[in-house]
């Protein structure tokens, strides 16, 4: 499966593990998300309203990123892209989803999840704010292949999941990331109707 790359070089050679090289295009191993042989699309994660749900059941264009709710570093700035994102979402009206999941979930359970979502008004319909099980968000961060930065998991990517919650995109995280995701996520919506 080849997944489209933006100014990702070589730290997502180390971070897919991939096989080949071709222009700006990675290939990896095995078909999953993010690249890797862990299909996560229905591990059971939790929102902001204390419901579950999947990556599958998403069932649109969705763009996710990874975040620790005591960060005070590179967390913030992902954070206020995507609440830059979901008001071009919306006034772009483009069908589409955004997904924070936490890095942290042992400590960032779904009520400080729920929380964190209030903050930036998170419509649930629009964009959740994820929990769950420990283990079972680990399995989400170890198939997305977020890496451990002194041993603790740190994001640095917004991941592009097309309707069938398979990976599409990985957008590395910066200023202009919000236009990017955008229009990633305008292209997916725009195939899914066809």
């Amino acid at each position: 499966m080849a997944l489209n790359v933006v100014r990702a070089g070589v730290a997502l050679v180390i971070m897919c593990g991939a096989t080949a090289i071709a222009g700006d295009r990675i290939m990896c191993g095995a078909p999953a998300i993010a690249g890797v042989p862990h299909d996560v699309r229905d591990v059971p994660l939790i929102d902001q309203r204390g419901a579950a749900f999947t990556l599958r059941a998403l069932a649109r264009p969705t763009a996710v990123i990874f975040v620790a709710s005591r960060c005070t570093d590179a967390c913030p700035i992902a954070e206020a892209l995507f609440a830059r994102l979901d008001a071009k979402l919306r006034r772009a009206h483009v069908d589409a989803r955004l997904l924070t999941v936490t890095l942290e979930p042992d400590y960032d359970r779904p009520f400080v999840m729920a929380r964190k979502a209030r903050t930036f008004n998170a419509d649930p319909a629009r964009w959740r704010w994820a929990s769950g099980d420990p283990a079972a968000v680990r399995r989400v961060l170890d198939a997305f292949n977020v890496p451990r930065l002194d041993g603790k998991f740190h994001g640095t990517f917004a991941y592009v999941l097309d309707a069938r919650a398979l990976p599409a995109r990985l957008v590395l995280l910066s200023t202009a990331a919000d236009d990017e995701l955008l229009n990633d996520l305008r292209a997916a919506a725009a195939r899914r109707t066809h």
